[in-house]
């Protein structure tokens, strides 16, 4: 008798552990690329449970995390906080985001780029889309400079997705092994 007693919402942190699990994503993944995903029961399943409603508060939660203590801002006088097109300092040297000429970003740690989602780390994501000129399919110029009356918005956001990155990274490096039962 293998009956778990837990809730829909634990249920759904118990998944979304277990799909963040680099182990669980090795073991299925010729099933998660072909199938709907096998979700197996484990018996340390409260352990996912715990560490899938941290990921989930802070995937939900990620415009109010606040940024790295690590993370230094280097800044003009009076900087402005649009953007244009964020670059790294160089092709090898991701710990500087250069945000503009006023707005310097260092000391990201490199772990914050192994946060990976559709392909690529979620800090790239915040760079290529927050920058200007960006096509819309309409052929529209979308200026991320205009999506918030906040003018630090975008860099907000940059520097939240920073610390979600690091967070998540740590979270997923704490899931236990799969211990299956059969």
């Amino acid at each position: 008798s293998n009956k778990l007693k837990i809730s829909e919402d634990e249920v759904f942190s118990y998944v979304y552990g277990m799909l963040h699990s680099l182990e669980y994503r090795n073991k299925y993944s010729n099933e998660l690329r072909k199938d709907l995903p096998r979700i197996p029961i484990v018996s340390n399943y409260r352990e996912f449970i715990l560490i899938g409603e941290q990921l989930i508060d802070l995937h939900i939660n990620y415009e109010e995390i606040a940024p790295l203590d690590e993370i230094s801002l280097i800044m003009s006088d009076a900087p402005s906080y649009q953007v244009k097109k964020m670059k790294y300092l160089s092709r090898n040297d991701k710990s500087t985001i250069i945000y503009n000429s006023d707005i310097k970003i260092t000391n990201i740690p490199e772990k914050a780029y192994e946060y990976i989602v559709n392909g690529k780390p979620a800090i790239q994501w915040i760079m290529e889309q927050y920058s200007v000129p960006n096509k819309t399919n309409s052929g529209n110029i979308d200026d991320p400079n205009t999506y918030s009356a906040e003018q630090t918005y975008v860099l907000d956001l940059l520097l939240s997705v920073i610390s979600l990155s690091v967070k998540t990274v740590d979270l997923v490096k704490a899931l236990p092994t799969l211990e299956i039962i059969e």
